[in-house]
């Protein structure tokens, strides 16, 4: 997703799921595969280190993207995020999609 409109129709009238680091608003979207967005806002941190979050959230979504249902999906990360490794956050947002799925991890 690319459009400012996507991303605020999605965080208004979407399902909301929250890990530690991220909040997840999702839809069920038009398209046939699931679709995502990621917001990093600079509260996070510079913006090497918000490139940084987005390409470890887009990485942990292109693993996941064949088992995840047809939903529009937007990423917002939260305090802390900046932080965490690319390892990390594909275990949080793992676990995370696996919830959308409607499988538990474990």
């Amino acid at each position: 997703m690319r459009k400012r409109s996507e991303f605020l129709t999605i965080q208004r009238g979407g399902r909301r799921l929250s890990t530690r680091h991220f909040l997840l608003a999702h839809r069920s979207g038009p398209a046939p595969r699931a679709r995502l967005g990621v917001t990093v806002t600079r509260k996070i941190g510079g913006a090497v280190i918000r490139n940084r979050v987005k390409r470890h959230v887009r990485e942990a979504f292109r693993h996941a993207r064949g088992i995840l249902p047809a939903r529009d999906l937007v990423v917002i990360a939260r305090q802390g995020s900046g932080l965490l490794s690319a390892h990390e956050v594909a275990a949080e947002l793992g676990a995370a999609f696996d919830q959308l799925r409607g499988t538990r991890p474990g």
